[in-house]
């Protein structure tokens, strides 16, 4: 599943349905049909999953969501209170047209793989 996807899919599911915490945004997540292939597909859920918190955490550390990461012996709980100014500025940007061409170019331009920091980067980049 391309991350960018991932990226925009949880910033709308944050602006949309304001989940608390990582379970609910995952159970919301299940309605996106990239999920339902996702989900269909060969592939073990636990990748998406993986990749899902792993783009909720950058998020947070970046600014775009407002919330608490916990990080236990086995599990790592995040606490989410929405997206913050910034976040919903990224989120109107991802819902342009073009702007998928725009941050693949960037990315490429910059021998970066399509991370979610690097998103943040290629998105600030365009909107600032």
């Amino acid at each position: 599943m391309n991350k960018l996807d991932i990226y925009k899919m949880i910033l709308e599911i944050i602006s949309e349905k304001n989940p608390k915490d990582f379970q609910e945004l995952l159970d919301n997540a299940q309605h996106y049909q990239i999920v339902k292939n996702y989900i269909a597909s060969e592939n073990p859920n636990q990748f998406l999953i993986k990749d899902m918190q792993d783009s909720v955490i950058s998020m947070v550390n970046d600014g775009l969501i407002s919330g608490i990461i916990s990080p236990l012996k086995y599990v790592t709980l995040i606490k989410i209170n929405g997206l913050t100014i910034q976040g919903f500025q990224y989120l109107k940007k991802l819902q342009e047209d073009d702007v998928e061409q725009q941050i693949k170019a960037i990315l490429k331009t910059n021998d970066q793989p399509m991370e979610p920091k690097n998103l943040t980067k290629a998105l600030a980049s365009l909107i600032f």
